[in-house]
C-alpha cells in the first residue's frame, strides 16, 4: 500500500478507529499539516475551505485497497454522510502523541466550527487577508453565526495550546 494510504488508516487508527464526515476528513489532516504533525498533503482554498485532491483521491484508494471502509449514512434531514472505519494497525512513531492530541481537540467540536476555524487559519497563512475572521465570515453567512465563529475561534486558541 502506498504511504498515503497508509497515513490516512493512521489518522483513522489514531482517531480511535472511526472519523465520521468526509469533510472533517480533510479539515482533521489540514490540521495536522498546518500543525507541522501531518504527512505532506496539499491544501488549496475550496468552497468548504481547505480541500487536498490528493487526500480526496488517496482516501479513495485507501477504500479500495481495503485499508480503511466506508459506510455511508443518512442524516435527520436525510443528508448522506460517511463514516471511516479501519481495523489496520500502523506502527507507532514520534508525532504520534501530537497527531492525537490534536485529534482529540478537534473531536470536541462540531463540523462546521472545524469548517469555519480551519477556513480562517487558512485565509490567514496566505497573507492575503487583513482579517481572515471578517474573511470568512463574508464566505461562509449561512453558517457563520457568532455562536458557531466563538467556538472556531476557541478550538483554534485550544490548538495553539498543542
Amino acid at each position: 500500500m502506498t504511504d498515503d494510504v497508509n497515513n490516512i488508516a493512521k489518522v483513522i487508527i489514531l482517531n480511535g478507529r472511526q472519523l465520521i464526515g468526509k469533510t472533517r476528513l480533510q479539515k482533521t489532516i489540514y490540521f495536522l499539516e498546518a500543525r507541522e504533525a501531518g504527512f505532506g498533503f496539499d491544501f488549496d482554498y475550496y468552497h468548504y475551505g481547505p480541500y487536498s485532491e490528493e487526500l480526496s483521491i488517496a482516501s479513495d484508494d485507501a477504500v479500495a485497497l481495503g485499508a480503511i471502509e466506508i459506510e455511508w449514512k443518512a442524516s435527520q434531514r436525510l443528508q448522506a454522510y460517511a463514516v471511516f472505519r479501519t481495523e489496520l494497525d500502523c506502527p507507532g512513531e514520534a508525532l504520534d502523541a501530537k497527531r492525537k492530541a490534536i485529534l482529540e481537540v478537534l473531536d470536541r467540536y462540531d463540523s462546521v466550527s472545524l469548517e469555519l476555524a480551519a477556513t480562517a487559519d487558512f485565509l490567514k497563512r496566505t497573507g492575503e487577508y487583513e482579517d481572515s475572521w471578517i474573511e470568512t465570515r463574508n464566505r461562509k453567512t449561512t453558517k457563520a453565526t457568532t455562536e458557531r465563529m466563538e467556538r472556531a475561534k476557541k478550538l483554534l486558541r485550544d490548538l495553539e495550546a498543542i
